[in-house]
């Protein structure tokens, strides 16, 4: 296993993984604090999580193709 050459530009453009991140948190907000669910809607993890899967495939299309760089 080896990291990516250029992990800076792949975490910059990592549009879903963020937020996927953002979805966890939200969801732990709701579920910890209790006085947040006044504040936050209950649909807020679902709306990051479909937001994620956009960004997947349409900032990212992409990420499935095999790297040139494996061969080396």
């Amino acid at each position: 296993m080896k990291l990516v050459a250029d992990w800076r530009r792949v975490l910059s453009r990592a549009w879903s993984l963020r937020l996927i991140e953002l979805a966890a948190l939200a969801d732990v907000v709701l579920n910890v604090v209790p006085f947040m669910s006044d504040i936050l809607p209950w649909w807020i993890t679902i709306a990051l999580l479909l937001a994620a899967w956009t960004a997947r495939l349409l900032l990212q299309p992409g990420a499935n193709k095999e790297s040139t760089n494996e061969a080396e």
